[in-house]
């Protein structure tokens, strides 16, 4: 079975779509004032982070499956 090269274009798009995503966090926990705030900033930093992976390996898998059929 002939394998197709990964284009570089599907990589670049899942790494701006992961780092728009990540912004928000990011600015939330720049932007805590208290410990309360920096505790829910973090948490919510980790679960952005926890989902791009799950939906990144999801997507990756996914891409492999169409290119795999072609």
């Amino acid at each position: 079975m002939r394998r197709n090269k990964p284009t570089t274009g599907y990589g670049a798009a899942l790494a701006m779509v992961n780092v728009f995503a990540l912004i928000y966090p990011i600015g939330l926990l720049l932007r805590a004032k208290s410990v309360d705030e920096n505790l829910f900033a973090t948490f919510v930093l980790f679960a952005a982070v926890f989902l791009l992976v799950v939906i990144d390996a999801i997507s990756i898998v996914m891409a492999d499956i169409v290119t795999d059929r072609r």
